[in-house]
């Protein structure tokens, strides 16, 4: 029997693991993209890291800048949606951020489409299986989804969810109450109001 293959570290080690402004903004990520672990932000930011790192490589001589390759690898950040559409430099690439990153995650796509009231809501959708992408059913939150792609995200057929009247779907609920709280508010000050000038009329 030979020795076990020792497989290498996907991600990227942290080297401010108790920096308290580096915990504070973490927690922003994980409750912003409902991240199930911190291990989601370092795997992006070793995919992060290689982004920058080819991006680099590309940008080290004029004729690799100018490249067909260059062109190609921007056009590709593009199509992934980490870099807006008018964007044609390496130099964007460097600029590139880890949000940029979690806002094409499947699960911050379904939110932001309107198909859920929240991202642990979303996430929670696609891990038990009602989103599909291009026709198939994704049940990994972190798949990367591409501006393409994001356009044929819905639920499956089957999932109940795919009715709009689904009480899952209703959004934003106590804002529905404030708004009748309010009208009712309304009602009874015009009444008190109305009232209180027939008692000014009488007298």
């Amino acid at each position: 029997m030979g020795l076990p293959i020792r497989h290498k570290t996907k991600a990227v080690s942290h080297k401010k693991k108790w920096d308290k402004n580096t915990i504070v903004e973490e927690a922003v990520f994980v409750t912003d993209y409902a991240l199930k672990n911190k291990k989601e932000i370092r795997k992006a930011e070793a995919l992060l890291s290689k982004l920058k790192t080819i991006a680099k490589d590309f940008n080290k001589t004029t004729e690799t800048k100018a490249s067909a390759g260059a062109a190609q690898f921007v056009n590709k950040i593009k199509a992934q949606g980490y870099l807006n559409v008018e964007a044609t430099s390496l130099d964007e690439v460097l600029d590139v951020t880890l949000r940029e990153l979690f806002e094409r995650r499947l699960s911050t796509v379904v939110y932001k489409a309107g198909l859920a009231r929240t991202p642990g809501q979303a996430r929670q959708f696609v891990v038990h299986g009602h989103v599909t992408v291009n026709g198939e059913i994704v049940t990994a939150p972190s798949y990367p989804t591409t501006v393409k792609d994001a356009e044929t995200v819905a639920f499956i057929g089957s999932s109940t969810l795919a009715d709009e009247a689904h009480p899952e779907r209703n959004g934003a609920p106590e804002a529905i109450v404030v708004e009748e709280s309010s009208t009712e508010d309304e009602a009874v000050a015009e009444e008190a109001s109305e009232e209180s000038t027939e008692e000014v009329k009488e007298e």
